[in-house]
């Protein structure tokens, strides 16, 4: 079982960036750079994760295996892109957590089109596992190697060259509750061909996962939730101001007819109508709200894990011409089939469902109205009667995603003199994702469809409406809990269709080598230009641009684009050897970066990066890298359409919850008319979001300064340790509404430039409407220390390895308000920024028997970070997790290998926490998982 080295110190690897720059036989490159080195340690750390050692530990995706790495934060993978999302099924990185958009995913050295509908963002699930033999990661800019949005730095998916066996891998596995499963099979081949100057590679891998549900790990009417707390008296008490719910619900979800009567909440038993009540009460009235009892919560139909299949393959050739000249091609293509989910369909008696339709009402002619609630409306000389409830008995909505995505490339490069090698290169991506949004009432029809009369010749049930009844009108029971019939859904219920189309096109053309020799090394430089322009088109269901299938309270509007941009690039890059085998200068390196790019949407921009290495003595280096990086803002951030959208429940910092945490929030709610705390608000303001096309890049300061040290006292060992800065400034950024609400009542007073963003109305002072669209915040910035430390060492007859990587968080602030502290968004030391991440590997190989034991540490953090006092939660704290995998390996001989492993060995669950008892990016919601695998070559 072969692994690669998986440290945070650049090895000496095969050349893989720019397609056909030179012999694999030959150059050796380190990630980060352009410039063929052999066997140094790069200025700028590099952390490498071998794809050989994550399909051992069960990983079936380059994704998964990069979730074991601490410098890889929330991207968007199937555990996150549930729930009627834009990218639901792409597989992005996001370093540092600092945004995908942030993160630059290159395959091979050289980039790839895009896969999300209105960022850069690459899916990775475009490269078939089976195909990949390391992925390298440069955390810190490296703008000025790859160009814009590696502002927090770069993945480098490395792919397999050089294969001259036929290798056939297949892994799966199952939770231990039955569910939960995942498989994959790969295939590689290769060889060679025209006495030897040709070769080429092909590899292909299927996946698939499962789903997993809410229902699959937690009871319906499991749901921890922070509510205000009624007791609490003010500030400084001693009271929290929010305490936890763990059987949080309110009776109007209940997927049973519910209605509000004199001050009382009813709910429809069977046939009878009974009070309904909670076992414990946190809000009065029509939208009470409370701790057990009836009702039900929006969270027993939530998707943990989205479901996908995925096809994808790789190939390419090389060829020599001459014996100066090789000529290459490569392609790529892959097919995914992503399956997300929504809840049902329901409504309440607020005007701002089907936008602004507003909810079911029984009526006392309706056929369907049951015996029970028409007395009920009789003794109290009703007519009609608002009904609330959750239409369980139809089907969840599902949100489809069907993707192809290719990449063709060819290459041409060879041998310029004895001292420089040139290369170019032309590639083609186009990324399609046909999106199918199921299940969706259609909005004139539902309204019609549940405003019933009978019939005055038949008694029949009938639509109200004689316009609706001539098209074809089905009536709906909006009491009834038995499924729907066929020509009802037919009816009712319909599909949005949607279409988004990347294309990218690149061209580019290098020369690099040994410009002259010093008395201690060869300087060598490389030199080039590049070319790509990049189109995004995306096309929405005329039903959806209409209303018909978009509203508030159903899917999300998606303002179509057709925008395109492009960008001329020149680039250097210089190495230079200073000192060598001298006293206090066993190496000393510098070298050096720059990038010119004119863009054809903000024109032109700098990077550049400087950086030295310097080893006093043999087994310690220091190590340095200064740089500055430049990202543009992304499609969507610069066109998407502005839509307005009338919210529900909110959370407003001059509610109840929210209004005791500092003197200075009650001081400002007050003085926007909010005299005393909201109660909980139930019609949220009407919200402005889109682009800005005045936005201006975002400049990046990075600095990494660190250590190698291999003594010769322990052979076999290893430690690096790195300190690492990342400061954005004018950070293209869209804080939600809720944020905008905070901030204006955070800072010193109301006069400044959010609470221009808000209107209340009197005489509460209930929001009533937000700005929020994309800005240039002030700055964003974060630090921390990365360590890595590997030790190999013989013990009997075998060989004992441990591997550790670690990140230890700082800071990482956002900063709202140039000098007022007030303002800034603190993030460091949050539960989704906790303040240490590790991963301890340790294993044991002897003979062809191989044990693993993967360790994975998350330590232990705050569910808020920006409270202003003690009192705000009744338990502010998130305890930390433990995780532990086991993978055990037999090779029966060089061709064939059999394993297993268990995943999660002590089954520990999320925190169980508001949110955190179902995120499944940061936490394993899988539980206790068994997998199996093989591989056979021939």
């Amino acid at each position: 079982m072969a692994h690669a080295q998986a440290q945070e110190v650049a090895s000496p690897v095969q050349d893989t960036s720019d397609a056909g720059q030179a012999n694999a036989a030959e150059a050796i490159v380190v990630t980060g750079s352009r410039i063929a080195r052999p066997e140094i340690d790069s200025a700028m750390p590099v952390s490498v994760t071998s794809m050989d050692e994550a399909f051992d530990l069960g990983r079936i995706s380059a994704y998964d295996a990069l979730t074991r790495d601490p410098a890889v934060g929330l991207g968007v993978g199937l555990n996150s892109s549930f729930g009627q999302n834009w990218d639901g099924g792409v597989a992005s990185i996001n370093l540092r957590n600092l945004g995908t958009n942030r993160s630059l995913t290159l395959i091979d050295g050289q980039r790839r089109v895009s896969g999300s509908a209105r960022s850069s963002a690459v899916d990775i699930n475009m490269i078939p596992a089976g195909m990949i033999d390391r992925i390298e990661v440069v955390t810190g800019g490296a703008a000025a190697i790859y160009g814009a949005d590696a502002v927090t730095g770069a993945v480098n998916i490395i792919t397999r060259r050089n294969i001259d066996k036929t290798t056939l891998m297949a892994t799966g596995g199952i939770s231990e509750q039955g569910d939960g499963s995942e498989f994959q099979v790969s295939l590689a081949t290769g060889g060679k061909f025209a006495d030897d100057r040709g070769s080429f590679t092909f590899g292909a891998t299927y996946s698939k996962t499962t789903s997993l549900m809410m229902q699959d790990r937690y009871s319906w009417d499991d749901q921890p939730l922070y509510l205000p707390n009624p007791a609490n008296t003010g500030i400084g008490d001693g009271i929290p101001d929010r305490v936890t719910l763990y059987h949080y619900r309110q009776i109007y979800y209940a997927y049973e007819p519910t209605f509000f009567l004199n001050n009382k909440n009813y709910i429809l038993d069977g046939n009878d109508v009974r009070e309904a009540v909670h076992d414990v009460y946190y809000g009065r009235g029509e939208f009470a709200l409370g701790d057990g009892g009836d009702g039900r919560n929006l969270e027993d139909q939530r998707q943990l894990r989205g479901g996908q299949q995925a096809l994808a393959l790789l190939g390419r050739y090389d060829y020599a011409l001459t014996d100066t000249i090789d000529y290459g091609g490569y392609f790529s293509y892959a097919r995914t089939e992503y399956r997300g989910t929504a809840s049902p369909y329901r409504d309440d008696s607020r005007a701002t469902f089907l936008g602004g339709a507003g909810g079911s009402v029984a009526y006392l002619d309706n056929p369907y109205l049951p015996d029970s609630i028409r007395q009920v409306m009789l003794t109290n000389n009703l007519t009609r009667l608002n009904i609330s409830r959750t239409f369980g008995n139809f089907p969840i909505r599902t949100d489809d995603h069907d993707r192809d995505t290719f990449t063709i490339g060819q290459t041409l490069g060879g041998k310029l003199t004895d001292n420089f090698r040139w290369q170019a290169f032309a590639q083609y991506g186009r990324a399609v994702d046909n999106v199918t949004t199921r299940n969706i009432p259609y909005k004139s029809r539902w309204i019609a469809a549940r405003d019933v009369i009978a019939d005055p010749v038949t008694g029949d049930p009938v639509c109200r409406n004689a316009a609706a009844r001539a098209a074809g009108c089905v009536p709906l029971n909006i009491f009834g809990m038995d499924a729907p019939s066929d020509e009802l859904l037919d009816y009712v219920m319909g599909d949005r269709k949607e279409r988004r189309v990347n294309t990218q096109r690149v061209f580019g053309a290098s020369v690099n080598g040994d410009l002259l020799s010093l008395p201690y090394g060869d300087v060598s430089i490389a030199v080039g230009t590049e070319y790509r322009k990049d189109t995004l088109k995306t096309r929405d269901d005329p039903l959806a641009l209409t209303g018909e299938l978009v509203y508030s309270s159903g899917p999300a509007a998606h303002p179509e684009l057709d925008a395109k941009n492009s960008v001329t690039e020149f680039f250097g890059e210089i190495v230079v050897p200073v000192l060598r085998d001298m006293p206090f200068a066993h190496r000393l390196e510098v070298e050096g970066a720059y990038r010119y790019s004119d863009y054809s949407t903000v024109g032109g921009t700098h990077t550049w990066k400087a950086g030295a290495t310097w080893a006093p003595t043999d087994g310690l280096t220091f190590r340095g890298v200064r740089s500055r990086s430049v990202r543009t803002p992304n499609f969507g951030e610069l066109y998407e359409a502005q839509i307005i959208t009338q919210q529900g429940s909110i959370d407003d910092p001059c509610e109840l919850g929210a209004y005791y945490a500092s003197e200075t929030r009650a001081a400002n709610c007050r003085a926007l008319g909010v005299i005393t705390p909201l109660p909980d608000v139930k019609v949220g303001p009407w919200v402005t979001t889109g682009g800005n096309p005045d936005l201006k890049p975002e400049t990046s300061n990075s600095l990494t300064l660190g250590l190698i040290f291999e003594p010769k006292f322990l052979p076999g060992f290893d430690l690096t340790a790195d300190y690492w800065s990342i400061d954005i400034k004018d950070v293209i950024t869209q804080f939600s509404y809720s944020r905008l609400l905070y901030l204006c009542v955070d800072l010193p007073t109301i006069d400044n430039p959010y609470c221009k963003l808000s209107q209340r109305e009197a005489p509460l002072g209930n929001p009533v409407s937000i700005t929020s669209t994309q800005v240039n915040a002030s700055r964003m910035y974060a630090r921390g220390i990365d360590v890595g430390a590997n030790y190999r060492t013989s013990i009997g007859d075998g060989q004992l390895r441990l591997s550790l990587k670690g990140s230890y968080l700082l800071e990482n602030v956002t900063e709202t308000t140039p000098g007022i502290s007030a303002g800034d968004v603190v993030n460091d030391g949050g539960w989704q920024n906790p303040r240490f991440r590790g991963t301890l590997l340790l294993s044991y190989k002897t003979g062809g028997f191989n044990v693993s034991l993967d360790t994975r540490f998350i330590s232990t953090s705050k569910y808020e970070v920006n409270v202003d006092s003690p009192e705000s939660y009744d338990d502010n704290s998130v305890p930390s997790r433990l995780y532990n995998d086991l993978a055990v390996s037999f090779d029966v001989d060089d061709d064939h290998m059999i394993g297993f492993g268990v995943r999660n060995i002590g089954n520990v669950k999320p925190p169980y926490m508001p949110t955190l008892y179902y995120n499944s990016s940061m936490y394993d919601i899988v539980g206790r998982y068994f997998y199996a695998n093989v591989k056979v070559s021939l």
